[in-house]
């Protein structure tokens, strides 16, 4: 039972860590600790972003006032050839690509270069800067002024172009123009004169183009006269050596045998109707029918007469019949006079006949001689057409030569016009006016522009100061950035005090003792179970407490935890071995006896300790007095360790921080157990990360590292999976009063 305490030269055996521990896996970025580390440095974030926006704002405000002066012009695109003999009066119709190309012509150099000599802005030192400053500001063109040379013109030109913008509106054919300057009259002066510059020379353009296109027709016109009237000479020439005569476009031969084709097909349908009705009517006789249904008899008048003639005579002689024998006088007069009738029809449709027969064969003969007259005609015709061939190419020439001299005679007439009525293809639509107000700086812009840069270096700068020197928050970043087991977590005792306790009461040591079932309480129950389940051996007893760097709450969680163990019934010695610091005497009050007397004076351990009238728990403390040269390498030290462990259940030492202080290495190799206190989101990573590996490199057994001071509502805004982000859920389980 007794514990094992090494001495000093005595060779210390490593203690490994607990066999099942693994490294937590790297965790992913939430929104929760986005908006915590934004609350967690939210003061450097609103510092950084209140320098850049009155930086941003100062910088803006410090600029010189400039005023834009705007005008516009209608643009009305004619892309005219003058020589063009296509084209026609009122122009081309207007196209974006045109539009576009006036727009460029407005930002040329060359138009910017003729504004510059016109208002002699070379004289002006906003834009010309070595001119004197006395100037600055006047009106151009109102000073004497010497001619430029080449390279002072092209400067001051691109200075005036870099204050000057073109550009069109929307889709439609207005381009606007506007010129920056120091003062509103300059700047409508500048943007008036470009507007006025640009339709001058869009009209001197238009004059040269006129009077080189009269130049140009009038020596071709004369010629192309001169070359029509050979080719139609030609023309009349051939057609009368070739008896081509001609009447309403059309040869004489043409027009014979266009009017016996005619002739001919009338004839031809008129022979074959009547010969078809001829024919009808001699079948109807070859039936029997005495051609009383003949189509021409039928139609008859004298034929209709003499039927019904015919048939009121059949009417009286059936009657008489029906009265009187057929031997009555009456009935034979009748009788005669019914034969007589019929007779006559008979007569009347031999003779419709006959003119059928005479009919069809006058027509017959009608469309012989057409088709004669119509075949001499064809051979006439067919020896025009032979020369016809030859013409075709003459009048072709002729022609042309004929178009080409009146499509210039025309165009020579419009020309001559024009040259008198010349305007450009566009107008002022909008002259400049005095700009009423400075358009730069721009005070609402330079806002959005600041108030956008602040944002981003705030964000900046509280992403930087969040993983420039990272701080440990979590149970992942312990066992990932570590390597050691997670501990557990001590709330701030701050974060968690309940409202209305005073005096002593208010000191975490003695909230322990009168609120057994808090949350804080409970906090260190869990640290007593984690140091219970990593004592492996039994005779584990000799538990030091460190950390990195000083204040992150060793001294307090010292104490705190030997009076949980004691509370449990164990036997537990305090011991505070922070020569130095002494916090855990400063808690319990200071004494002129403590581990330096009893190693260096002999003074019985039993006369230094304190006892904790509240439990079970023994304080040896560090007194004042002194702090003496590498106490605990002395064997002395190692015997009073020995004496305690054999005495008590749990000896815990009280360490100085790691990273200052040997003391510290020393004990730790000495220990049973090591609890490595990290102060949560304080200690730095790289001082952690030192700490644990010289823990390592003397041998110590790391039990695990405890996040002490954690603020629960900050730790669970930031979201982690701790204990602590839990705590509203487990509130009913805390008693704050005993």
């Amino acid at each position: 039972m007794n514990a094992m305490i090494p001495v000093a030269g005595d060779e210390l055996p490593a203690h490994p860590g607990p066999s099942s521990f693994r490294p937590a896996e790297p965790e992913r970025m939430h929104l929760r600790q986005l908006l915590g580390i934004v609350l967690q440095r939210a003061p450097l974030g609103l510092a950084v972003a209140t320098v850049i926006f009155v930086l941003v704002l100062g910088l803006f405000a410090l600029q010189t006032p400039a005023y834009t002066a705007v005008g516009s012009v209608v643009i009305d695109p004619k892309q005219q050839n003058l020589t063009d003999t296509s084209f026609q009066q009122g122009g081309l119709p207007p196209d974006t690509s045109a539009v576009d190309t006036q727009v460029e012509i407005l930002r040329s150099p060359a138009l910017a270069q003729d504004v510059v000599k016109r208002l002699r802005l070379y004289n002006d030192p906003e834009f010309n800067p070595a001119m004197e400053p006395r100037f600055f500001g006047a009106i151009p063109g109102q000073e004497p002024i010497n001619q430029p040379d080449a390279r002072t013109l092209a400067k001051v030109t691109n200075n005036m172009m870099a204050r000057t913008w073109a550009r069109r509106a929307g889709l439609t054919y207005v381009v606007q123009v506007g010129v920056s300057a120091a003062s509103p009259q300059k700047a409508a002066l500048i943007t008036n004169t470009i507007l006025e510059t640009y339709l001058s020379r869009q009209l001197d353009e238009k004059v040269v183009a006129v009077t080189r296109a009269n130049t140009q027709l009038g020596a071709s016109l004369e010629k192309m006269r001169q070359e029509a009237e050979s080719a139609e000479a030609r023309v009349q020439q051939y057609k009368n050596a070739n008896g081509l005569l001609s009447a309403e476009g059309a040869t004489m031969a043409e027009q014979e045998v266009s009017t016996l084709n005619q002739q001919v097909a009338i004839s031809k349908a008129d022979h074959a109707e009547k010969a078809a009705r001829l024919a009808a009517a001699l079948a109807q006789l070859r039936n029997g029918s005495g051609g009383a249904d003949v189509g021409a008899a039928l139609g008859s008048d004298t034929v209709k007469e003499l039927r019904k003639k015919e048939a009121e005579t059949s009417i009286r002689l059936a009657q008489l019949k029906a009265d009187f024998k057929p031997e009555y006088p009456e009935v034979l007069r009748t009788q005669a006079q019914l034969d007589d009738i019929r007779s006559q029809i008979q007569a009347e449709i031999n003779r419709i006949l006959s003119s059928m027969r005479a009919e069809s064969s006058a027509a017959a003969g009608r469309e012989a001689s057409l088709t004669g007259s119509r075949g001499a005609a064809q051979g006439g015709l067919a020896s025009n057409s032979r020369a016809q061939v030859g013409l075709l190419a003459i009048q072709q020439r002729s022609d042309a030569a004929k178009q080409i001299y009146e499509a210039y005679l025309n165009r020579a007439k419009q020309v001559a016009a024009e040259g008198s009525l010349q305007e450009s293809d566009a107008k002022i639509s909008s002259p400049a006016t005095l700009p009423t107000s400075p358009s730069s700086p721009n005070m609402k812009i330079a806002g959005v522009l600041a108030l956008l840069g602040a944002l981003i270096a705030g964000a900046g700068a509280m992403l930087m100061a969040e993983f420039w020197d990272k701080q440990l928050r979590s149970r992942a970043d312990v066992e990932r950035d570590l390597g050691v087991p997670f501990a557990g977590v001590l709330p701030d005792f701050r974060s968690i005090q309940p409202k209305g306790l005073r005096g002593l009461e208010a000191t975490p040591a003695e909230f322990l003792l009168n609120h057994p079932y808090s949350g804080f309480a409970e906090a260190f129950r869990n640290l007593r179970a984690f140091l219970m389940i990593s004592a492996r051996r039994d005779d584990a007893r000799l538990f030091a407490i460190t950390s990195a760097v000083p204040r992150e709450g060793k001294s307090l969680t010292s104490l705190c935890l030997a009076r949980t163990l004691a509370l449990s019934g164990a036997r537990v010695a305090l011991v505070d071995c922070d020569l130095r610091q002494r916090g855990v005497s400063k808690l319990v009050g200071d004494r002129d006896i403590g581990i330096v007397e009893v190693v260096e004076n002999g003074v019985p351990v039993r006369e230094a300790l304190i006892h904790d009238p509240k439990t079970n728990l023994f304080i040896l403390p560090a007194s004042g007095k002194s702090v003496p040269h590498d106490l605990f390498s002395d064997p002395r030290t190692d015997a009073v360790l020995r004496s305690l462990a054999n005495q008590f259940d749990y000896v815990i030492l009280d360490t100085p921080p790691i990273l200052g202080v040997a003391d510290a290495r020393i004990l730790a190799a000495k220990a049973d157990l090591v609890l490595y206190i990290v102060q949560w989101n304080k200690t730095p990573l790289r001082a952690a990360q030192s700490a644990v590996e010289i823990l390592h490199d003397c041998g110590a057994n790391v039990a695990g590292a405890l996040l002490t001071k954690v603020d629960v509502k900050g730790q669970a805004r930031y979201g982690y999976g701790d204990s602590s982000d839990y705590y509203g859920y487990f509130k009913n389980y805390y008693i704050a009063a005993a």
